[in-house]
């Protein structure tokens, strides 16, 4: 039987755990870190506060203590549904606002920029509800740089006050500290309830309060907390007026919610987020709120559902008299690991369900397979706030904010029907109204639109369900409601931008839209600081009306330059086919030999060292000792020692070599008959060797010798506290669980790494190279995918994508997407960067009309960069960082290297240009092999950046007979590990034999 309650329950006032900004820097290696070198030098916080509205602006100067030039990154949090709405830089000693610009062209403009060693200032939202910048440089010994923030946030409801909050609870003394606080629109002197020390007290001055304080070295006692005791119902109304005789509009009223009780489930689904991101919730909130909610629905069966990078069923309760005990003590045992993949979700059965997670969807795409309520339930400080709204409001449910409000508050949205705003009645004089869709009423309602006329009304309706059931009319007097210096238009568009967030992908245009106009940062949209006026005029940005003036005059007088475009590279591309003919027609001496002097020395031949050796039918594999004599044969001449900065780490040799040797790659035996008459030129028989070596990490001597998968994994997740932020160890246990033949455990690991931070190009390039590997070929698109949204300027993020559909048999849109590469325009810095990739991408256009023409529609590919071009051998590298030089070398049985600076030899091998600059690839081809055994390996020069990611990971491609659609195709997955800088000669990546 169904149970009624009609109990009210007490609730906590609102404690944000946002508005502290994170200052760090990297460590040297690839992780940013708190520390005493880059700090908070200064903090200044102003915040002005009308009725129930405040815009605080925080000034943060920040102290390099260090000796050497450093990097510094602000993060800086904030509650749900506000964003950054301002963002200033100093540049040349003096502040300068940034600028609005979508977020895939401030990116380009960025990464254009830094290529001439100049660092912009942008400002972008991350992962939850953080916004990011990157300052650089900041000058050795005492240099400074200051940063700006503004945003505007709605006071909250505590018991029968409105509050303002703001959290100081800083771990470290401040060097210089202030704070300043005006108060409009009270007739009283505002309640003090809680203060940084005993001197911060407001006084009046003139139509306003103002409290402030100055203090050096100083740690604040105590947060900020000031209450506006509320007069029975009462309401708030600001205007600010617009231009057409329109006016902006911001209504605030107190209302009581009258919450009706609600039919309770019988039957309960939790579904609980294990991921790896999941253990960073807040688990002691989410068990009080079970808590409350098990004291009032206290006879039900509860299902437990658990999702990470898979989803699974996890075991049924009978709850009886509210007892819950023994399902409290199964979700404090969870394990969490993986990636989040709400692709996986099921279709449940139970009555509604509850989903505890951080809304982080990291290795897969929402599947939105849910019909009944849905009540999202937040508690981590990094949070997708809008899709967990979108999974609530779309299933008729609640979301629960457990981030910013106490459990006892939000445990009503689970036990009664609230009331609803419904929307307002039709009046022409009123449009664009805010929130635009029904939202749940608590205990205060804000609303914002756009008035014409100088006096309307606008009549608010609520109710239960789609019930109206009281109507509240407001009056609009612009000449009596108006404030001047508010910008009450930029409240209006954060609400209007908090609705449209909520169908994200639908919105994205209107999302671009409002943030620019209105200079608010997110998803979509960042806030960018160029140092030069030139800049500006080339990049075509509006600019800051502090340099306006400056700005205009270039234009005028065409004194500056236009961003110099590459319009598409096409004309390069029917170059290069036309060069790839003539190679691949050319007839070459491969009966000439060059002669072979014995080597001085005891013989320590590669296979006198063989590992170990498997041959089943046509398949071999050869493990190879790095250090082996045959793999050093053939040195190549030194580069001209090269020192790179490096930021946030030491310089290094540009000659630096790794040590670490490719995983394992099995080897395939090849024989085939060519299919075309101009392919029967190609060898018919071959054979890949390849090296298995295992990572050198110190971590690996955990491992040692470990074949049992579960003994490996348990193991694993024994010793991952100490690792947990390093990319590098999910990578090789993955890689060690794939060895052993358990893909299930090996996938869940590798896909922690997609929880490691979102939005780096770096980890999901790493990600997609060994999913590549491992055949997980769905989950190579979606990360390809993410990178291509994120980084649209890159060929490499098309060519990536365009693979991972091919992979995927989607040959058509793989097809379009490499021709786009062709098509598409660059920034002359990003062209320079790849000039050359022309070459790797018409050899993958035509290997898929040679393979796949019958399925694919070739009406708009430029018939001149069509051919019939099948070899024998073709290998390519590609790598998951920019500012990163990695060589490809073949040598071939006549002991002959083809590498960057002998690109063509005398049996015809022939390697692509050299990218010492960029992700690569670099692409080595052979039409037709001789006899014998030709050695492919990698050299690794070095890298000018370290990120999170960890060391550079190579993934090199290796194709007998390609383009002859019998070609066969190894991979190999690396990270670069940099232990021995002595040695001379490349990674063996493994060999040809034919």
């Amino acid at each position: 039987m169904k149970r009624l309650y009609t109990q009210f329950m007490l609730f906590f006032p609102v404690l944000f755990l946002a508005q502290i900004p994170i200052i760090e820097s990297p460590d040297g290696k690839g992780k940013y870190k708190k520390n005493n070198q880059v700090v908070l030098q200064k903090l200044q916080i102003e915040t002005k506060i009308a009725g129930r509205i405040s815009t605080n602006t925080v000034t943060m100067v920040i102290r390099n203590n260090s000796e050497r030039l450093r990097e510094g990154r602000v993060t800086f949090p904030l509650p749900e549904g506000v964003n950054a709405s301002g963002y200033a830089l100093d540049i040349n000693g003096k502040l300068r606002n940034a600028v609005p610009v979508e977020k895939e062209k401030a990116k380009e403009v960025y990464e254009t920029i830094k290529k001439r060693n100049i660092d912009p200032g942008i400002l972008e939202k991350v992962e939850g509800n953080n916004f990011r910048t990157t300052v650089y440089p900041i000058a050795p010994n005492g240099g400074e740089r200051t940063v700006q923030i503004t945003y505007q946030y709605e006071l909250k409801k505590s018991g029968n006050s409105y509050q303002y909050f703001l959290p100081l609870n800083y771990t470290a003394e401040i060097p210089e500290f202030d704070i300043k606080t005006t108060v409009f629109q009270h007739a009283n002197v505002p309640m003090l309830e809680e203060k940084p020390d005993g001197s911060f007290s407001f006084n009046k001055n003139g139509n306003g309060w103002i409290a402030e304080t100055h203090k050096i070295n100083y740690k604040p006692a105590n947060n900020l907390r000031i209450n506006f005791p509320l007069q029975g119902e009462e309401q708030s109304i600001v205007i600010q007026k617009a231009v057409g005789g329109s006016f902006y509009f911001l209504v605030d009223i107190s209302i009581n919610s009258k919450e009706r009780p609600r039919r309770l489930p019988d039957n309960l689904a939790i579904v609980w987020d294990n991921s790896l991101s999941g253990q960073k919730r807040d688990h002691l909130k989410e068990m009080d709120l079970l808590e409350e909610y098990f004291k009032l629905n206290k006879k039900l069966t509860v299902k437990i559902y658990f999702i990470n990078n898979t989803f699974e069923e996890g075991q049924t309760f009978k709850i009886e008299e509210g007892n819950w005990n023994e399902l409290k003590a199964y979700l404090l045992k969870t394990t969490y690991d993986g990636g989040t993949d709400f692709g996986k979700l099921k279709l449940l059965h139970e009555d509604e369900i509850l989903f505890f997670t951080d809304g982080l969807s990291s290795f897969g795409k929402l599947n939105r397979v849910w019909k009944q309520p849905v009540y999202t339930i937040a508690s981590s400080n990094n949070v997708n706030f809008n899709q967990l709204k979108f999974i609530s409001a779309s299933t008729g449910g609640e979301f629960l904010n457990l981030s910013e409000n106490s459990p006892q508050k939000e445990i009503r949205k689970l036990l009664f029907q609230p009331l609803k705003f419904l929307g307002i009645e039709n009046n022409a004089q009123i449009s664009e109204v805010y929130p635009s869709l029904p939202q749940t009423i608590a205990e205060n309602f804000m609303l914002t639109g756009i008035a014409k006329d100088d006096r309307t009304t606008v009549t608010l309706k609520f109710g239960y369900g789609n019930e109206v059931t009281e109507k509240k009319t407001i009056i609009l007097d612009s000449n009596q409601q108006a404030v001047k210096d508010w910008e009450i238009s930029k409240f209006w568009a954060q609400k209007k931008l908090n609705d449209l967030e909520i169908f994200e992908k639908d919105n994205k245009s209107e999302i671009k839209n409002i943030s620019r106009q209105f200079g608010l940062v997110s998803n979509n949209t960042s806030l960018i600081v160029l140092e030069n006026v030139e800049d500006y005029v080339r990049y075509d940005i509006p600019p800051p009306a502090e340099i306006k003036v400056q700005f205009d005059e270039l234009v005028k007088n065409n004194r500056a330059k236009k961003d110099e475009r590459v319009k598409g590279i096409m004309n390069d591309a029917e170059r290069m086919t036309e060069n790839l003919k003539i190679w691949w027609k050319k007839e070459y001496n491969q009966n000439k030999k060059l002669k072979q002097y014995p080597k001085p020395g005891s013989p320590n031949n590669a296979r006198d060292t063989v590992a170990r050796q498997t041959e089943i039918e046509e398949v071999v594999m050869l493990g190879y000792n790095s250090d082996s004599d045959e793999a050093s044969e053939v040195r190549e001449p030194r580069r001209e020692q090269q020192q790179m900065s490096v930021r946030g780490m030491s310089p290094i040799a540009s000659n630096t070599v790794p040590n670490a040797l490719i995983g394992s790659l099995r080897g395939v035996e090849v024989r085939t008959t060519a299919r075309t008459e101009r392919a029967s030129d190609i060898i018919n028989s071959g054979r890949i060797l390849t090296v298995d070596i295992d990572s050198k990490a110190k971590y690996m001597k955990f491992f040692r010798d470990m074949k049992d998968p579960e003994l490996i994994y348990e193991t694993y997740l024994r010793n991952r506290k100490e690792y947990e932020d390093t990319p590098q160890y999910y990578f090789d246990i993955a890689q060690l669980l794939f060895k052993n033949n358990h893909k299930k455990h090996g996938l869940k690991v590798l896909s922690s790494i997609a929880d490691l931070e979102l939005e780096n190009e770096e980890l999901y390039k790493l990600l997609a190279y060994k999913l590549k590997q491992a055949e997980v070929y769905d989950k190579e698109l979606f990360a390809t995918e993410k990178v291509l949204e994120w980084r649209p300027f890159d060929p490499q993020s098309y060519r990536d994508f365009a693979l991972a559909l091919e992979d995927n048999g989607q040959y058509q849109a793989a097809l379009e997407n490499l021709y786009k590469i062709l098509t598409q325009s660059y920034t002359k810095e990003l062209a320079d960067r790849d000039n050359g990739i022309e070459e790797t991408v018409i050899m993958e256009i035509n290997q898929l009309i040679a393979n796949h023409g019958s399925k694919l529609n070739l009406n708009n590919i430029n018939p001149k960069i069509i051919a019939e071009l099948p070899v024998n051998i073709r290998v390519v590298i590609n790598w998951n960082k920019d500012d990163t030089d990695i060589d490809l070398w073949v040598t071939d049985p006549n002991n002959e290297r083809c590498y960057y600076s002998h690109k063509e030899t005398e049996i015809g091998g022939r390697l692509s240009d050299d990218f010492t600059g960029g992700f690569g690839p670099e692409q080595f081809l052979l039409k037709k092999a001789v006899k014998g055994k030709y050695k492919i390996q990698t050299n690794f020069y070095g890298e000018q950046q370290t990120g999170v990611a960890g060391p550079t990971a190579i993934m090199a491609e290796i194709y007998l007979h390609y383009a002859t659609g019998k070609q066969e195709r190894k991979i190999v997955v690396f990270q670069n590990q940099k232990e021995n800088k002595e040695k001379e000669d490349g990674v063996l990546i493994g060999e040809f034999e034919f």
